[in-house]
């Protein structure tokens, strides 16, 4: 039986989580859930979702509106552009917990090397 490494476990957990996120809301987009509003894949992805919000906004300002669709009439099916702050923001998620942890591990570190360097001067009368 092979046993995985703290990395790999963490890499399959945020794979999961991207995963999950964006199946519940490719299911939410597909059932026509509500467009307005909060739901449980914004609420899943949440910082991230709100960043990545922000910044279609931004982009959305810099480069102008699109151009209008040449038949208004038309039906165009479920549109996916709800789908890309969910991805995204479960994206920034995953960044986001990567480096805390990242900064975690180096603190602990140089805690750790900091006290054995101050051990060391004390033990030599310094």
């Amino acid at each position: 039986m092979t046993v995985m490494r703290p990395r790999a476990w963490a890499f399959s957990a945020a794979v999961l989580y991207v995963g999950a996120t964006t199946a519940a809301g490719l299911v939410h987009v597909l059932t026509g859930g509500s467009v307005g509003g909060f739901t449980v894949p914004h609420l899943l992805a949440f910082p991230g979702s709100g960043v990545v919000t922000v910044l279609l906004f931004l982009t959305a300002g810099f480069f102008g509106p699109g151009n209008p669709a040449a038949d208004a009439s038309a039906d165009p099916g479920p549109t996916l552009g709800s789908l890309v702050p969910v991805v995204g923001g479960a994206l920034v998620n995953v960044l986001l917990i990567r480096g805390v942890a990242g900064f975690v591990r180096l603190f602990v570190r140089e805690w750790a090397a900091a006290r054995r360097a101050r051990g060391a001067c004390v033990r030599r009368g310094a």
